[in-house]
């Protein structure tokens, strides 16, 4: 798998002329959030105000990945973006294989390798996706908050899970929807052996730019990420990459704000 990863981003370096060169970044949305908030938080609008241009939003359909919003009719922009939408409950493996689907049809449009920028659970997803299934070339993976060694709030919803309330919910038919959601918390849940996350940051990881942007720990309560501890955040505590990410500081909380969208600026402008 990885040579197939180097042979194909050998090719796309050589196919294309270097005034044909360009940037596509492909954002990735965490938990209980959707494609469209990288645009309603601001962290978008900050990009298009520094010249890179909304390529639209992907959603699946039976017949593939679809874009509700092709804004580019015209011409083939120097820098482009777009976002997607993932089942946000669903395993990390399952929106990883999905995540597949919509990287192959960005990259049938660009033809360049792309940027992978993915905000909590999706920076998780976007990794996993690296280490399992890497069928187009990537030059960069940017997290932003992501709880890369686990969260104890996944600890305590999946106990959730358990209780009369999901009882409840399989009684009203929600059983299929708490079994995936089961599922995902158990995906996060902090690395030991035998976890998911154990696994995947054992595994062998592809030698692109990692950029952890991680929350700046403040004593003030709007201030603080509550969701995911700092350490998590920073990939240069996985085992497989220690010493090989990038860290970008970040006062804020869990969520994506604008914020997120100066630092990407600033580490979208050092590629």
């Amino acid at each position: 798998m990885k040579i197939r990863y180097v042979i194909m981003l050998a090719l796309s370096l050589l196919l294309l002329p270097a005034s044909l060169w360009a940037k596509t970044v492909v954002f990735v949305h965490g938990f209980q959030s959707n494609g469209m908030g990288w645009r309603t938080s601001g962290v978008t609008p900050v990009l298009q105000q520094r010249g890179w241009r909304d390529g639209g939003h992907f959603v699946l359909t039976p017949q593939g990945p679809y874009n509700l919003l092709p804004t580019l009719s015209m011409g083939r922009p120097e820098q482009v973006f777009y976002t997607l939408d993932l089942p946000p409950r669903s395993p990390i493996a399952l929106q990883a294989s999905l995540l597949d689907s919509y990287l192959q049809a960005i990259y049938a449009l660009r033809q360049e390798p792309l940027t992978l920028v993915g905000h909590s659970a999706g920076g998780v997803v976007a990794r996993t996706w690296l280490v399992r299934t890497p069928t187009v070339p990537v030059n960069a993976l940017i997290t932003i908050a992501s709880p890369h060694l686990g969260t104890p709030l996944a600890d305590i919803a999946k106990l959730a899970t358990n209780t009369p309330m999901a009882t409840l919910g399989n009684n009203m038919g929600l059983d299929k929807w708490l079994e995936d959601a089961e599922n995902f918390y158990d995906d996060l849940r902090p690395e030991k052996p035998g976890k998911f996350l154990y696994w995947l940051n054992h595994q062998p990881h592809p030698a692109i730019r990692y950029v952890s942007v991680v929350r700046d720990n403040q004593p003030r309560p709007d201030q603080y990420d509550f969701t995911v501890p700092r350490n998590s955040q920073n990939m240069n505590n996985v085992f497989a990459l220690y010493g090989h990410s990038e860290v970008v500081s970040v006062k804020g909380t869990h969520f994506p704000d604008i914020e997120d969208g100066f630092a990407l600026a600033v580490i979208l402008s050092r590629q």
